[in-house]
């Protein structure tokens, strides 16, 4: 409604229209691709902007300012626009990756691979990428006699391992010596005590490195009121000597989360972010959901800081989720035991938005990633389109004319070739009801705003449409009495994107005030003991007028008040004489008579506690003299114009 009675005015008199009313007016411009006017309204919604303190625009109008700039051909200024909301835009809409897995034994992946890796009846697993080769944890023994074994299981204890590049550029295979606190000595003298080890991640220069170990503090491992030895993540650094271990109080930030490593809860599987600036984590720790949930932390060279957040019920369930990993384009891949999985353990992933919470809807990987097994320890150079996880699916083992069957935990490689999936899909709803909207139409747009696909969405409110991945889009929702609504797609060869929209009505209820739904002042004032017109207020009344010429089907009520000051017997009149004189103005404009009623209330319906005996000031009874403008609609009549 507002579109075509602020045309004009907007230009008369810009000062008159307020913030609200020139975003919707751009917006009006901007979807019936009007782009001229569309930046005319934007312009001068940024510079009143920046002359007011107290108003910020929306980040999404930066997107539309920059599409209109570049439809008129002002590609510099777009750019800055546009580049401005993906800036700060953060969360995008649900993405589900599609790729193509292809696995491979590792044995079978590395060529010049002179150790043996995925040993039979050893566990290998929980890979990490390390400068040119890999970390990995493994409960092999590279010592001649066996030294160390669990004594409940009779299985060798975890260690970490690398597998990287010797002097003859082949694939050799290192225990990871640790020094520090008494930590897995190897020498027959010490006394030192034997832990595992596991699931490392490293910062960005390679110099750090996080990782898992049983619970052990001054060379002693610890026990719970349990009795049993939980696990803790613990920080190593680099330097002359190889890995030394940090103190173990080096999370104790004095501004961090006292609930980080605490006692009687294990805390695991360490994963940085990309910007080394986030510890993603496993634990069983207080606020879990189920068995073992992912948290977030804080993290510098101090230590973490912050709070500890749960990663939320997109992710955590009352069952096991566990082993994050988080790549360069923003994924957090993990594994879960959840129902409705492939197997056992399995690899989901969820987008990242820029502040690191969860962003999307958990995929499983599928096979052939996923299997009835345990599929876990899931990492991925997304540049590469490369990566390796760990499984104990079973595979056969040949050792000279014998085959075996190997059902430990072993490292697989894969390459993820990407589908370019060609459909969008998604469902309308109403916003306030959540009921589907049937027959609404569906456009893709491109980066020139020219609509190449469109269909409408069916009686569930789904529709499903085609759209090329190489090149950005955007996809717009359009629908009679509904306000339109578009989401920006990002190139993305790669992702599955699922948009779906919740639609607001432009229509408005029985009795909506139609100088507040046009952004005017919300009253009209009348001075004390008058029922004039103020000259002040004719301009407000001449919006209320042009609104009333261009749409002829619109019928409106006009409700005076007075304020508390003076008996109610001459309030009562005085309002209806006022409520009157505000009619009256209107029908000199050329509005009939039959489109508008009247009433006076008095002081019947003050907007504040001025009442009889109560002390106010005179800016505060004003604003019980006014008139409202309330839209009349036939009963059962949408009021949609």
């Amino acid at each position: 409604m507002y579109t075509k009675v602020y045309q004009k005015r907007l230009m008369e008199k810009p000062d008159k229209v307020k913030d609200t009313v020139l975003m919707k007016l751009g917006d009006s411009y901007y979807f019936i691709a009007d782009y001229e006017n569309a930046v005319k309204v934007y312009e001068f919604l940024y510079e009143r902007a920046e002359e007011k303190a107290d108003f910020e625009v929306p980040v999404e109008y930066n997107f539309r300012y920059g599409q209109s700039l570049r439809a008129i051909g002002r590609e510099k200024d777009a750019m800055e626009k546009l580049e401005a909301f993906l800036d700060e835009s953060g969360a995008r809409s649900v993405v589900q990756t599609t790729r193509k897995y292809e696995i491979q034994d590792l044995k079978t992946y590395i060529k010049n691979l002179k150790d043996s890796v995925n040993l039979k009846d050893f566990s290998d697993f929980a890979p990490v990428f390390y400068k040119e080769g890999l970390i990995f944890s493994s409960d092999r023994d590279t010592g001649m006699f066996h030294r160390y074994r669990h004594s409940g299981t009779n299985k060798d204890f975890l260690d970490l391992y690398q597998l990287g590049y010797n002097e003859d550029s082949m694939m050799v295979i290192n225990k990871l010596n640790l020094k520090g606190n008494g930590i897995n000595a190897r020498d027959a003298e010490s006394t030192a005590i034997k832990v595992d080890e596991s699931t490392a991640t490293f910062s960005s220069d390679g110099n750090t490195m996080y990782f898992t170990a049983s619970n052990f503090r001054d060379g002693d491992l610890v026990k719970g009121p349990d009795n049993i030895v939980r696990l803790k993540i613990y920080k190593a650094v680099h330097g002359a000597e190889g890995w030394e271990i940090a103190d173990e109080d080096w999370y104790k930030n004095p501004n961090g989360d006292k609930s980080f490593n605490v006692e009687g809860y294990s805390f695991a599987n360490p994963a940085l972010s990309p910007d080394n600036s986030r510890l993603y984590f496993t634990s069983d720790m207080p606020g879990s959901k189920g068995l073992s949930d992912l948290f977030v932390v804080n993290i510098n060279d101090s230590g973490i800081y912050g709070r500890i957040d749960n990663l939320g019920d997109r992710v955590n369930t009352q069952f096991r989720e566990s082993f994050p990993f988080v790549s360069e384009e923003g994924k957090l891949y993990f594994s879960s035991d959840r129902l409705g999985g492939m197997g056992r353990m399995d690899v989901y992933s969820v987008n990242l938005n820029a502040e690191g919470k969860v962003a999307s809807v958990p995929e499983n990987l599928g096979e052939p990633v996923n299997t009835p097994y345990d599929d876990f320890t899931f990492i991925y150079d997304s540049e590469k389109e490369y990566g390796f996880f760990a499984s104990n699916r079973p595979r056969t083992v040949v050792s000279g004319s014998k085959t075996s069957e190997d059902t430990s935990d072993n490292i697989y490689a894969f390459t993820a070739k990407c589908i370019n999936p060609k459909v969008l899909t998604g469902i309308v709803r109403d916003k306030v009801t959540l009921l589907p909207l049937a027959g609404t139409t569906i456009q893709i747009i491109d980066d020139n705003n020219e609509v190449i696909a469109s269909t409408f969405t069916d009686e569930e409110g789904a529709y499903e449409v085609t759209i090329d991945r190489t090149r950005n889009n955007f996809v717009r929702a359009t629908r009679e009495a509904y306000t339109t609504i578009e989401e920006y797609l990002e190139i993305a060869p790669c992702e599955l994107r699922m948009v779906d929209f919740y639609m607001e009505t432009s229509c408005v209820d029985y009795g909506t005030d139609l100088a507040k739904l046009l952004g005017l002042d919300p009253t009209i004032f009348f001075d004390f003991d008058k029922s004039d017109i103020k000259d002040d207020y004719k301009d407000e009344l001449d919006i209320i007028v042009d609104a009333m010429i261009l749409y002829p089907s619109l019928r409106i009520q006009v409700n005076s008040h007075t304020d508390s000051r003076g008996p109610n017997s001459y309030n009562q009149p005085l309002s209806e004489r006022r409520a009157k004189a505000t009619v009256e103005y209107i029908a000199s404009k050329g509005i009939a008579m039959d489109r508008l009623k009247y009433a006076g209330y008095g002081e019947t319906k003050l907007v504040n506690e001025c009442a009889d005996g109560v002390r106010c000031s005179a800016a505060k009874h004003q604003l019980n003299r006014r008139s409202e403008f309330l839209i009349l609609c036939e009963e059962g009549e949408n009021c949609c114009y």
